[in-house]
């Protein structure tokens, strides 16, 4: 078992080390600690990170919440969710009106986006392997930590994590077969991420014995796919994020302008493409 805070009932600041259920997407994305979204601000560049935009909520962030809760909190979702199959789009009067009897927006869903949530349910739903990781455990574990090498207050938030210790992370995508989803992991540093919350739990006191990413396509018919990192995946990934805290640190420390923010001129070429369109338009004449 893992001794959790209940967001809800918590008052005052959050201790530096905790597990945190029930907390607002606000208040976990505007907390003064580093995720792994900020790791990738800070492998871009240090200004980048130090220069980022508030948080702001978006439509495109509802609807992931929403596809959340349809997979790692359904009962949930099935009793506060409205559901508008009708609706065309949020202009409509009954849409409007739903989410005054909501209080929200983020719990309406019109006809496409309604569509989208429950055929990825449904699709995942007839993944044996994922449903029995979901059976049960903790969904939207926030969890925080202070790094013992460089001081940073780190968070991370799985999506969801067996009590067994196998966390299970959801990617939307458009291709989950192994060659295109491989370019994923690649492009948005997923190998990062593992090593990362592996890394926070572990702080945390919290044994992650497995980390699984669940690739589910955003069109129908929204095939779905386990994905489990090897060990050299891993061991680069780990590479990575301690490489931006310990770059994230120094900087700290020595203060001035950030790295980025002024880039000395460079000298360009027309990319290998643009070469090889001329050299066929030579060829042709």
């Amino acid at each position: 078992m893992i001794d959790v805070i209940d967001y809800t009932q918590h008052e005052g600041e959050l201790p530096a080390t905790c597990a945190v259920i029930n907390m607002p997407n606000s208040a976990y994305h505007t907390h003064p600690s580093i995720s792994k979204s900020g790791l990738d601000l800070i492998n871009r560049s240090i200004a980048h990170y130090e220069y980022r935009t508030p948080f702001e909520l978006t439509r495109h962030m509802e609807i992931g919440t929403a596809i959340h809760a349809a997979l790692f909190e359904h009962e949930r979702y099935k009793s506060e969710y409205i559901l508008l199959p009708n609706v065309k789009d949020r202009r409509a009067s009954e849409y409007k009106q739903a989410v005054k009897a909501a209080g929200t927006s983020e719990l309406v869903l019109v006809g496409h986006e309604s569509d989208k949530v429950n055929g990825m349910y449904q699709s995942v739903s007839l993944n044996k392997e994922a449903m029995k990781l979901l059976s049960e455990g903790y969904p939207e574990l926030s969890v925080f930590a202070v790094c013992q090498a460089t001081g940073l207050h780190l968070r991370c938030r799985f999506d969801f994590l067996t009590r067994g210790g196998v966390a299970v992370d959801l990617k939307k995508t458009q291709d989950v077969r192994y060659d295109k989803f491989q370019r994923s992991i690649g492009s948005y540093r997923y190998h990062v991420q593992d090593a990362f919350y592996m890394y926070v739990a572990a702080l945390a006191g919290i044994n992650v014995k497995e980390f699984k990413f669940l690739a589910v396509e955003e069109q129908p018919p929204h095939s779905n796919k386990l994905y489990t990192l090897d060990d050299e995946a891993k061991a680069v990934g780990r590479r990575e994020f301690n490489r931006d805290l310990t770059a994230y640190a120094e900087f700290k420390k020595a203060g001035g302008i950030p790295a980025g923010l002024v880039q000395e001129s460079e000298l360009m070429s027309l990319p290998v493409w643009a070469l090889d369109d001329e050299a066929d338009a030579e060829y042709q004449l």
